[in-house]
């Protein structure tokens, strides 16, 4: 891989760019988080078996909170992060965020506010006014797809009718609405036992309709939390997964479309270690349920322990800048965190903005 392949939408390296934001915060100064996921909806038409945040047998995290976030409440809260100001914003879950009654009203509020912004969709309800929504102003759309065929969407995702026909119309459909605009539209590909062989046909797909990228991760387990996934690849699946992965990028990579493979959450799965000491990225990014609660990340969406507070009831600032909040923080205990998307970003910090200077960074 060359080095421009590796600059993508997922290389926590970004946060070099927020250097002075991570400064401060490591020096015990108050910071705005630079992006935030908003869960506009825990409600989801998909049953996906290996969904983070509960499922229908597990009656989890989603289920016990079958909410939407009241539209009266969400556009004055998105003046409050802007006020204070949080650069970017993702409508994801949670739920599905389409599924919101006024999806369509939320991403012009965003849009009218200054802010970039994304969505992360099953794809289903990309249409419409969300739809033209997200065609005119989003910075990047993604669909989590999870198959190359019609029959194992319908399997993962336990949908009662097919869609996967559908969704791809619609990415394909949404590009077209966008015409030249700068929209970067991908899909994601969970990798697990009953899909792994259809790697490449998903990411032909998605380049045929129009995609950017096809941004491949194996599943992590959901029962450490009680939602009764532990699908694990075994070292053979693995080997034969990212084999599959290399052959599409060899193929179908070009200036235009990548297939962008989550190596070192492939080697997580066997022999993963923390390598950091502290979780720091929660003072750059965090999560606003759609119950109103604020969470110190996406993984602990639910959990006690990483809830800062409520803005159902408080301010955002009156939240982040609450003794409670850092009291929280504190007590983080990351060697009994599961594996994690933030990894990334807690080694960095560590390695570049503490104790030794392991980039040499004045050496260009």
């Amino acid at each position: 891989m060359s080095e421009m392949q590796a600059i993508t939408p997922f290389n926590w390296m970004k946060l070099l760019r927020h250097g002075d934001r991570v400064e401060a915060g490591l020096r015990g100064e108050w910071v705005a988080p630079i992006s935030v996921e908003m869960d506009v909806n825990n409600r989801c038409s998909h049953g996906c078996r290996f969904c983070s945040f509960g499922t229908v047998e597990t009656q989890g995290y989603r289920q016990q909170n079958w909410v939407e976030f009241p539209v009266a409440r969400l556009l004055p809260l998105l003046d409050e992060l802007r006020e204070l100001g949080v650069k970017s914003l993702t409508f994801t879950g949670g739920g599905e965020p389409l599924e919101h009654s006024k999806i369509g009203l939320i991403l012009e509020h965003a849009t009218s506010l200054g802010f970039e912004w994304g969505v992360v969709t099953n794809g289903n309800g990309l249409r419409g006014r969300a739809q033209r929504a997200i065609a005119a102003h989003a910075t990047f759309c993604r669909v989590s797809l999870d198959a190359g065929t019609s029959d194992t969407h319908q399997h993962t995702h336990r949908v009662a009718t097919p869609q996967f026909h559908q969704i791809l119309d619609n990415l394909r459909h949404t590009r077209a609405v966008a015409g030249d605009r700068d929209l970067t539209l991908g899909a994601s590909f969970c990798v697990m036992r009953s899909n792994w062989k259809e790697l490449y046909q998903a990411a032909q797909l998605v380049k045929e309709h129009g995609g950017n990228y096809l941004e491949v991760r194996p599943t992590y387990p959901t029962d450490w939390r009680g939602d009764g996934w532990n699908d694990d690849l075994s070292r053979d699946e693995v080997d034969a997964a990212t084999t599959e992965l290399a052959h599409a990028q060899t193929h179908l990579n070009d200036d235009t479309f990548q297939v962008i493979g989550m190596v070192d959450r492939f080697a997580s799965l066997h022999g993963y270690q923390k390598g950091y000491t502290k979780c720091r990225t929660g003072a750059v990014s965090t999560v606003i349920g759609a119950d109103g609660r604020v969470w110190q990340c996406c993984i602990q969406r639910g959990m006690d322990g990483f809830e800062v507070g409520n803005v159902m009831t408080q301010s955002f600032r009156e939240v982040w800048q609450a003794p409670a909040h850092k009291a929280m923080v504190d007590g983080i205990d990351v060697s009994k965190c599961p594996r994690c998307r933030y990894d990334h970003g807690n080694r960095l910090i560590e390695a570049v903005f503490m104790g030794a200077d392991k980039m040499h960074s004045n050496f260009l």
